[in-house]
């Protein structure tokens, strides 16, 4: 029964087994970053931008398609990874939220286009940006994503600003 001690330990023990799960999927295919100088902005599941510098050729790859960010559920926390997309699509089954960013041809995971991702930064910096739940949500739709014409505003070079 739901709130009971028996179903919060369960509830528990899924979970342990479900971070497991995904966390040996990332070791096992996780793809050694290459540092450089594109700038790969991704949001956390907790709705904070994280920023990867990559290679162009991996940021490439991850506007292609054939690489992706998902969380690794280490046990102190979660730390995130490059993984081939095949990898994602498993993790994805396992838990959507796993997920930070898929360019899939039909429905990309993780997309925001130039505006949203200044207002993120904005908001990040003047500490106004809302915390988002880190509760499960329930099996309804996901929230659509943005028209294919827009382009992932997660690769743009910057200088560097220290």
């Amino acid at each position: 029964m739901p709130g009971s001690k028996a179903y919060q330990r369960a509830e528990s023990k899924r979970q342990i087994e479900l971070d497991r799960a995904l966390r040996e999927l990332a070791l096992g295919a996780q793809v050694t970053l290459e540092p450089g100088e594109t700038a790969f902005y991704f949001m956390t599941r907790k709705g904070k931008l994280r920023r990867l510098e990559l290679s162009p050729e991996q940021a490439k790859r991850l506007e292609e398609g054939e690489l992706a960010v998902v969380e690794r559920p280490d046990p102190a926390q979660i730390e995130h990874s490059l993984v081939p997309a095949a990898t994602a699509e498993q993790m994805f089954a396992l838990s959507k939220k796993a997920v930070r960013f898929l360019n899939r041809k039909d429905s990309p995971i993780g997309f925001m286009n130039d505006e949203e991702l200044k207002a993120q930064q904005a908001a990040e910096a003047a500490g106004t940006a809302p915390e988002l739940s880190d509760e499960p949500e329930a099996d309804a739709e996901a929230p659509a994503a943005p028209e294919a014409s827009e382009a992932p505003a997660s690769t743009e070079p910057t200088p560097d600003n220290g």
